[in-house]
This record gives C-alpha cells, structure tokens and sequence, in this order.
C-alpha cells in the first residue's frame, strides 16, 4: 500500500470517527440551531434601538458596511463566527482531548501524517457549517425579508467553500497551540473574543480605531466575512468573487503550512522532553 493511498485511508478512518461522536450528541444541532437564529436578533434589536428610525442613522450604517440591511449584515456575520467556533472548539481541541484520553501517544506512534491528525477531524464540520448557512439563510429570507436570488446563493456557496480550507488552517494552528500551552478553553475562548471583537461580526471593521483597522485585516476571517456579505448583500460580480476566493486560498496555504511547521516542531519537542502523555 503506498502512502498517499494510507493516508486517505486513516484520513477517512478519522472523519468517520469524528462523525460517529457528533452522531452520538445530535442534540447539539438543536442547540447549535438555536443558538444561530436566536443571538443575532438581540444585535439587531439593539442596532434597531440606536437607530430610532433615524434616516441618517441608517446612512450612516450603509457607508460604513456597504449595505443597508441590517439583518442580513448581522445573520452572515453571526453564521461564520458560529462556524469558527465550532471549529476551534472541535478540530482545534482534538489533540488536546486525543492527549487527556491517553490515546495520542499511540497516534502519534503510527505512520499516520501530521496532515491526517490536524486536518482529519475539521471534515465533519462541513455538515454543522451546512445547517448554520441554511437556517442563516432561511431567517433573512423569511423572517426580515432580505432579498436572495440564485446568484446570491451560488456567490455565497462559493465563498463558503473557499474559506473551508482557511477556517481548517485556523483550527489546526490552535489545536497544535492548544498541545503545548495545554489549556484548551483559555485559548478557545480567547480567539472567539478577538475574532468577536476585531473581526466585525455584529458591526463594521470602519468603526474601529484607525489603528486598530490593520489587525482586523490581517485575520482572515475579516475576508471571509467581506467576501461572504459582498456575494450575498451587494450581488458581488463573479470576477471579484473569484479574486477574493484566490485571497482566502492564499490565506490557507499560508496558515495551513505555518500549522504543519508548528505540528512537527511540537511534537519534536514533546517527544524531547517526555511530555507527549501529560496532560
């Protein structure tokens, strides 16, 4: 058996193995469901509040966003910081919790790649992120009537599938993070309240300090967002979308490789200092 064909095998064998765990808990998706639909619309309760049916309130929003829809600005938002946490929480903390269960030292001790340890357990997150873009969409279409043709829906079915691969990187940065700083929910927690805060998730990245502005642009999940509200907000044109697309892959390359790097050097270290097993 060669080795590409291995690796497929045990990457399949570890997808499987997430799915069936998360198969195990489906009440999640109720919560994870409720969570989606219900949050936003304390945001937009609040932004409906400050505006006071203010036109140059309104204006105000529209030039700083770059759409006058609310709703939809807030509900996309929400969408992919619920996709980030489910992936930093679950993919991001699978060595941790392969590492507090004992079993990691005997992954590890197999011809498995590092690619299949980082990267295996992100594949079923693909079905939760399914279920929060289709209830995301479901409520701006039908409980505050934002506009969704075909070509919305293709351009943020596009963008969604080009930040799979960045989203993933991100996990796998955290979960090697997460195995030599051993604490799990403080840097969990810690990511979600930077991505929350410098991100623009329930408001524009433009009111932010000036200086602030060139962190949040550093982080690739203020493109995603970009890219998500310009296809479904503002009907982005395909060209462009294409060009973001190419920027969010870049921004996977990039993370995915500095995470592998950072994988190998790990578990160098752990094996150097007899850490592997501790947790």
């Amino acid at each position: 058996m060669n080795r590409i064909r291995a690796d497929v095998i045990a990457f399949t064998a570890t997808a499987r193995k997430e799915w069936q765990v998360m198969m195990r808990y489906r009440s999640n998706f109720l919560l994870l469901l409720a969570e989606t639909v219900l949050m936003p619309i304390a945001y937009w309760a609040q932004a409906a509040g400050f505006e006071g049916g203010d036109p140059n309130a309104a204006d105000a929003f529209a030039q700083r966003s770059g759409t006058s829809s609310v709703a939809g600005f807030i509900y996309l938002g929400w969408a992919v910081y619920m996709w980030m946490t489910e992936v930093v929480w679950g993919p991001g903390s699978a060595l941790r919790k392969e590492r507090m269960q004992g079993s990691l030292e005997s992954l590890v001790l197999t011809p498995v790649s590092g690619f299949t340890l980082l990267f295996g357990p992100a594949a079923t997150q693909l079905f939760p992120a399914a279920l929060v873009f289709t209830a995301v969409g479901l409520m701006m279409r039908f409980a505050f009537g934002v506009p969704l043709d075909a070509g919305q829906i293709v351009g943020g079915v596009l963008v969604v599938l080009a930040s799979v691969p960045v989203l993933f990187a991100l996990g796998a940065v955290v979960g090697v993070s997460v195995m030599r700083i051993r604490d799990s929910a403080g840097v969990n927690s810690s990511v979600r309240g930077l991505v929350g805060i410098l991100c623009g998730i329930t408001y524009p990245v433009a009111v932010l300090p000036e200086w602030v502005r060139p962190v949040s642009e550093a982080i690739p999940i203020t493109h995603v967002l970009d890219a998500l509200r310009f296809a479904v907000l503002n009907h982005g044109g395909i060209a462009e979308l294409w060009r973001r697309a190419l920027v969010l892959l870049l921004f996977a390359l990039v993370i995915g490789t500095v995470a592998m790097v950072m994988f190998r050097l790990t578990m160098i270290s752990v094996r150097r200092t007899g850490r592997l097993g501790q947790f």
